[in-house]
């Protein structure tokens, strides 16, 4: 994920535009001094077939260029084999020194592929650009064709990679048909890859007759199965 360094090398070329709009009223109401506004703009980065975009209808940049603010950012990856991940949100914010870029509000993230098309929804989203790491520490909404998880945090690994690992703590996963919670962990990691769940710390997984709780449970959410579980007790519902 090279992007940012080339949003760098970008801005040092925006400074002799003449023509500036005005940014909306968000941006306006954040009382940032001594920056310049630019209109309609998008980055792009193209490494080893791998296309990366970031654009924005209007963005905000603080005069020692440490500072972007961005509009209805939109960030895109997309792989040779037409993966394709998107980030949309009201509003971004790209720190050069720490190279962190933060999404907030009505952020949604999308990851679609031969084999996984998946939604996720959340309110703050943190892109760690050194580890390729995406972080939201509020609560998110995850749903997948087979499942839904809600969670308190998540964080997902390798975000510009093919295989992706997403981490929800103190997630519940959820029947995308009838609402009801199906189970729940202290930590719940899913694989794109495997499409297994693998759940830690006080996990429960329950049907109509049982309900298992163990330290770990490894479950797959498309066949509704229990593979694996540590330490676990058997309650029968009836």
């Amino acid at each position: 994920m090279k992007l940012f360094l080339v949003l760098i090398n970008l801005s040092l070329a925006f400074l002799p535009l003449e023509t500036v709009e005005s940014a909306s009223s968000a941006f306006s109401n954040a009382k940032i001094k001594n920056t310049f506004e630019i209109s309609k703009t998008r980055f792009t980065s193209n490494v080893n077939g791998k296309k990366t975009e970031l654009s924005a209808p209007q963005i905000q940049v603080k005069s020692n260029l440490d500072q972007i603010y961005l509009l209805d950012p939109l960030f895109a990856v997309k792989e040779k084999n037409n993966s394709n991940k998107t980030i949309r949100a009201s509003m971004g914010h790209f720190n050069r020194l720490s190279n962190l870029i933060e999404f907030k509000e009505n952020i949604q993230i999308r990851i679609t592929s031969t084999d996984n098309n998946v939604l996720l929804n959340t309110d703050r989203l943190i892109v760690d650009n050194n580890n390729d790491t995406i972080i939201s520490p509020s609560n998110s909404y995850f749903q997948a064709d087979s499942f839904h998880i809600s969670s308190k945090q998540l964080t997902i690994e390798e975000f510009s990679h093919q295989q992706n690992k997403i981490t929800f703590k103190y997630g519940s996963i959820i029947n995308p048909d009838t609402n009801e919670r199906l189970g729940s962990a202290e930590e719940i990691s899913y694989s794109l890859d495997s499409g297994v769940l693998i759940m830690n710390g006080q996990a429960m997984i329950k049907d109509k007759t049982i309900t298992v709780l163990a330290d770990e449970i490894h479950y797959n959410p498309e066949d509704k199965k229990i593979i694996k579980s540590i330490n676990s007790k058997i309650i029968n519902n009836s």
